[in-house]
């Protein structure tokens, strides 16, 4: 019976055709095991890489959305704690001036006013706050201070009251400065814009609006008591003790009004904060199942593949040891 056998031409083919390959499937599982992805994505998607695709879109969707989330919560988190401290200046100020106002001591007086001016100061300074190169309190226009210095606003104002004799007078002149319109806090003091704040864009259907601004009317009407009381301390009616006190009075009692505004804008953006805090919490939920279906198509099973490795190297060095073994071979060694 005749057999049919390979020549040395086609054996030595065969040979580095079977190396080949075996050299590729150990790059491919070495690929997989280095990395924990299949090394062949068309075959584990079937040649359709449409959800594979969707998936990865929708997974840097959500990484761009997440740095607008870190934004907003660092902005929110920033203007609390502007209107924080306003309201702690305010209410501190508001209860002195109001205590004060009852009392003929014009040294007690001149205290309290004095501690006013400096109030105010601190207020406008809180007020012109930025983060991350952003004012917190100019709407649409981030990129200067929203508020004039309290000097340039007090020069203004004491120019316009030094021909007022009474308290009524005075109130009125610094009442229409900041609430008239075309008044010179809208010209002059507040210098942001009359637009709010881009919304931040949380995810595809949520948005994050910031509507306060320091021409708020908490503002104007916490930055007037302030005013008024740092007038006294300027020199305003001065020798006129009663009417001076009337003054603080008004201007605690404008505080008053302010500081509960301003707990009001306060629990305004208490509820944005919570907004965007459940929606970071949503978008890392929606993230980590994404990832998980972007996963179960291009993971590749590593212990499968570490013993495809393990199986595909003493492969390949058998192939070795038989080839050397053959290029030693010599006729002389069978005869």
């Amino acid at each position: 019976m005749n057999s049919i056998s390979y020549g040395d031409l086609a054996s030595s083919l065969k040979n580095m055709r079977l190396t080949s390959q075996v050299k590729q499937n150990l790059e491919r599982y070495n690929y997989e095991v280095a990395s924990g992805q299949k090394s062949d994505l068309r075959e584990a998607v079937s040649g359709d890489f449409t959800p594979l695709a969707s998936l990865e879109r929708s997974i840097r969707s959500l990484g761009a959305y997440s740095s607008a989330v870190t934004e907003a919560e660092l902005f929110t988190s920033s203007l609390q704690s502007v209107l924080g401290a306003v309201s702690d200046q305010i209410s501190d100020a508001s209860a002195n001036l109001l205590a004060v106002s009852d009392m003929d001591q014009p040294m007690t007086i001149g205290v309290m006013a004095r501690d006013a001016r400096g109030k105010l100061d601190s207020v406008v300074s809180v007020l012109n706050t930025r983060v991350g190169g952003r004012a917190l309190m100019g709407g649409a226009a981030t990129g200067s201070a929203p508020l004039a210095s309290s000097n340039e606003m007090m020069a203004e104002i004491e120019a316009l009251v030094l021909g007022e004799v009474d308290a009524a007078g005075v109130i009125t002149v610094v009442d229409d400065w900041f609430n008239a319109v075309g008044g010179g806090f809208e010209t002059n003091g507040y210098l942001g814009s009359q637009n709010d704040l881009t919304p931040f864009a949380l995810n595809e259907n949520q948005r994050a609006a910031i509507d306060i601004k320091a021409d708020d009317q908490s503002i104007r009407d916490t930055l007037k008591g302030l005013v008024l009381a740092s007038l006294v301390n300027e020199g305003i009616l001065e020798g006129d003790l009663s009417e001076q006190r009337l003054m603080l009075r008004s201007a605690s009692e404008t505080l008053m009004s302010s500081e509960v505004a301003i707990t009001t804008a306060r629990a305004h953006v208490g509820t944005i904060e919570n907004t965007i805090s459940e929606v970071k919490m949503a978008n890392s939920a929606e993230g980590y199942v994404l990832e998980m279906a972007k996963s179960e198509i291009v993971s590749a099973d590593v212990y499968d593949s570490a013993a495809f490795l393990a199986q595909t190297q003493a492969q390949l060095e058998m192939i070795y040891t038989i080839t050397a073994r053959l290029s030693r071979m010599k006729l002389s060694d069978y005869l």
